[in-house]
């Protein structure tokens, strides 16, 4: 986002040609030429100051499933991010039209007014892969004697749970054959076809699957083989082992087709070790060059930052949290005199 700026000079005021209001250089900030000419300053020599706008402008610069959306608001002058889905009601009877769709809004999560903007765009991310998730763990049925549940989905009541977990926990001994198992699941409203099973050693086993949706709104799983490990031969193994490869395909999808400015920052296509050499140039001490009044207002920057994450009004429980481990005093404890450390 700041390659366009390749005239940048490092000044002892922010620069008026900077190309975004809510970033800002440093004072003294260190420019970096990277190996393809263009100039740049890290994002670590930048302040911020998000506003609805900034955010909205961001999020206008990504990119993913039409189905998917995700919208930003203001609460209480607090900007938060929310995922707007479109998508047939994963509960409804088959009376009703099946071309039906419900718009519903995922979890909020809350933006920083300092929040780099990486890390904006990475909450986007992480946002829109809790909310296909949500999903997936409704796809996934299992037919008993008497009706049919959504095992694995996000509703049930976990107080209820926890206060008779007799009613919940696997014993162990939860074998069955595998085909009567798989014959009780479906996805997307489909059936589960067991394709193959292959037994590694005595405890570990690896299955393949067929899913036969044609019309799953979530269109990787559309008659897609999943294959995944158990480490146990136990039913509940078996379900829990299929329910953790559909998501991980959930979140592959998102890695690849999540995009920043045409960018899949996630996508296996990004070369790690380039990643590493990028990462080398912009924080290298040699490379950054810093002068002494660089060197300065960089550490107060990061004073700034780190100090302002701690939370106010919960002294007690951090320093029970410090004392459960034995620790005294934190090494970074010059960052929170004001908070909860004596």
């Amino acid at each position: 986002m700041n390659s366009k700026i390749k005239d940048l000079k490092p000044s002892t005021a922010n620069n008026a040609k900077w190309p975004h209001s809510f970033e800002q250089p440093i004072s003294y900030a260190p420019l970096v030429q990277l190996s393809n000419g263009n100039w740049v300053v890290p994002q670590h020599f930048l302040r911020y100051k998000h506003t609805l706008q900034s955010v909205n402008d961001v999020l206008s610069q990504i990119s993913f499933s039409a189905h998917f959306r995700v919208i930003a608001a203001v609460k209480d002058q607090q900007v938060y991010l929310q995922v707007a889905i479109l998508n047939p009601d994963n509960y409804q009877s088959s009376e009703l039209n099946q071309n039906a769709k419900k718009l519903l809004f995922g979890r909020r999560w809350y933006v920083e007014e300092n929040l780099p903007t990486s890390e904006l765009i990475q909450t986007a991310y992480l946002a829109l892969k809790v909310a296909r998730e949500h999903e997936v763990r409704e796809l996934i049925k299992f037919k008993h004697q008497n009706g049919s549940s959504t095992p694995f989905n996000n509703h049930h009541d976990l107080p209820l749970m926890a206060q008779n977990a007799e009613l919940v926990m696997s014993d162990g001994k939860d074998i069955s054959d595998v085909n009567e198992v798989i014959d009780n699941c479906i996805f997307a409203g489909a059936p589960i076809k067991l394709i193959n099973v292959n037994k590694i050693d005595n405890s570990t086993v690896l299955y393949q699957v067929q899913l036969t949706c044609h019309d799953c709104q979530l269109y990787e799983f559309n008659n897609a083989r999943v294959s995944f490990l158990v480490n146990n031969i136990s039913t509940n193994q078996f379900l829990h082992g299929l329910i953790d490869a559909l998501i991980k395909i959930s979140n592959e999808f998102v890695s690849e087709n999540f995009k920043y400015n045409d960018l899949a920052r996630f996508s296996k296509h990004i070369s790690v070790a380039k990643i590493g050499e990028l990462s080398i140039k912009l924080r290298s001490h040699n490379a950054l060059n810093l002068c002494s009044l660089g060197k300065q207002h960089a550490n107060q920057l990061n004073f700034e930052i780190d100090s302002g994450r701690a939370p106010q009004g919960c002294n007690s429980e951090i320093s029970g949290f410090l004392a459960a481990h034995g620790v005294e005093r934190p090494q970074n404890a010059h960052l929170y005199t004001n908070q909860f450390i004596d």
